[in-house]
C-alpha cells in the first residue's frame, strides 16, 4: 500500500467513527423536544447544521490553496465534511430505524447515501448481485457481512480517492477564489447527501 493510499485509509477510517450511544440519546431527546415533528422533518433537521458547517470547512480550506498544497487541503476538506455528512446520515438512520447501530459494521453503511447510488450499484455488483433487485437498503444489507466488508471498504477508498483528487484540482490550487468554490461546493453537496439518505431509509 503507498503512502498516499495509506494516508486515505487513515483519513476514511477516522471519518466513520462515530459514538452511537450520543447519537441514539440526542435523537431521543429530539423526540422528545419536537414529539409532532415526522421522521422526515427529524431528519432534514439534522442536516441544517451540518451544511453549515461543511460550508465553512470548504471556505477555510480553499482559501490559502495553491497546487503545493491542493493535496493536503483536499483531503482534510473531503475528511471533515464527510465525517460531519456521516453524523447527520447516523442522525437520519437512528431517526428512521431506532435498531440501526445493533450491527457493529452499520457505520459503513452511512457512506452508500452520501457517496451515491452508483457507489451502492458498485457494491452489488461486487457482492455478484445483478438485474433488477436495485439499490435499496434490504438489498445492502443482506449483503454487506464480514465476509463482504473487506471489499466494499476498498470500493469506499477508492470513491473517497476520487473526491480528494476533485476537489484538490477544482477547490485548493487557486487562492481566495478556491475559498468561495469549496464552500459551495459542499453547501450543494450537503444538500444532494439529505436527499438521498432521507430517500434511502425511508425505502427500507
Amino acid at each position: 500500500m503507498t503512502d498516499e493510499n495509506k494516508a486515505l485509509t487513515k483519513a476514511l477510517e477516522w471519518v466513520v467513527e462515530i459514538d452511537p450511544p450520543a447519537i441514539i440519546a440526542s435523537v431521543k431527546a429530539e423526540r422528545e423536544k419536537y414529539p409532532n415533528s415526522t421522521n422526515r422533518k427529524l431528519a432534514e433537521k439534522a442536516f441544517s447544521s451540518a451544511r453549515w458547517k461543511a460550508t465553512s470547512t470548504g471556505f477555510a480550506t480553499g482559501l490559502p490553496a495553491n497546487p503545493w498544497t491542493a493535496v493536503p487541503a483536499a483531503t482534510l476538506d473531503v475528511a471533515v465534511t464527510l465525517r460531519t455528512e456521516v453524523a447527520a446520515v447516523a442522525r437520519a438512520a437512528v431517526i428512521y430505524d431506532e435498531n440501526f447501530f445493533d450491527d457493529d459494521e452499520a457505520k459503513w453503511e452511512l457512506l452508500i447515501p452520501i457517496f451515491g447510488l452508483n457507489v451502492g450499484s458498485q457494491a452489488l455488483r461486487e457482492f455478484g448481485i445483478r438485474g433488477g433487485m436495485g439499490v435499496t437498503r434490504v438489498a445492502i444489507k443482506k449483503y454487506l457481512s464480514k465476509e463482504t466488508l473487506k471489499q466494499f471498504k476498498k470500493i469506499m477508498l477508492k470513491y473517497f480517492g476520487i473526491k480528494v483528487t476533485q476537489k484538490g484540482v477544482i477547490t485548493k490550487t487557486l487562492p481566495v477564489v478556491g475559498g468561495l468554490i469549496g464552500g459551495g461546493w459542499n453547501y450543494i453537496e450537503v444538500g444532494r447527501v439529505r436527499k438521498r439518505a432521507i430517500s434511502y431509509f425511508e425505502s427500507a
